[in-house]
């Protein structure tokens, strides 16, 4: 809804709104004023990344760490959670975030157009001007889970793919004198 009466009953609300308060749960970024980025909501040195957020990076950046413990709770080690979170925002939520803001991948005009990225999908769930009969809360249900199913991709091949490799790595550089 975008009825301000509803979302005032809201105990959190996602890209609409006209706020930014985390204090309440309200996590827009639609406000002329908005310039949160990663860098400036984490305020963290290793998370540097200065691309304006959107409601899935600033959702990200306020719950992503409690998100991944829930999700992969075989992970137990902060350090490694703070990785997969890393890894995470600059494989999926950076780009979802710059896509969103209008933020163009390099300068200069691309040789070709990438049209099949997740926001792109999401919008192609959304009706055409001549779509008659839609049911948009099912389309709403689909846009969902296929974000939820991209998300735990990239979460889960963090997890099992990229960790224990960057583990052996390491450990490999460890013992490279031995």
């Amino acid at each position: 809804s975008r009825d301000p009466k509803v979302l005032a009953t809201c105990d959190i609300v996602v890209d609409v709104g006209g706020e930014y308060d985390p204090a309440r749960h309200r996590y827009d970024h639609h406000m002329r004023e908005f310039t949160e980025t990663a860098q400036t909501v984490l305020k963290r040195s290793d998370c540097p990344w200065d691309i304006k957020l959107s409601s899935a990076g600033l959702i990200y950046c306020h719950f992503g760490h409690q998100v991944i413990k829930q999700m992969l709770p075989e992970i137990m080690d902060d350090d490694d959670i703070h990785s997969i979170f890393k890894k995470v925002y600059n494989s999926l939520i950076k780009e979802v975030d710059a896509i969103d803001n209008g933020v163009p991948m390099f300068e200069g005009e691309p040789k070709y157009y990438i049209t099949t990225h997740l926001g792109a999908r999401v919008g192609r769930l959304n009706p055409s001007w001549n779509t008659i009969g839609l049911d948009l809360d099912e389309q709403f249900a689909k846009a969902v889970d296929l974000c939820g199913e991209e998300f735990k991709y990239y979460l889960n091949n963090a997890a099992s793919v990229w960790l224990p490799a960057r583990s052996l790595v390491r450990q490999a550089i460890e013992k490279r004198y031995e």
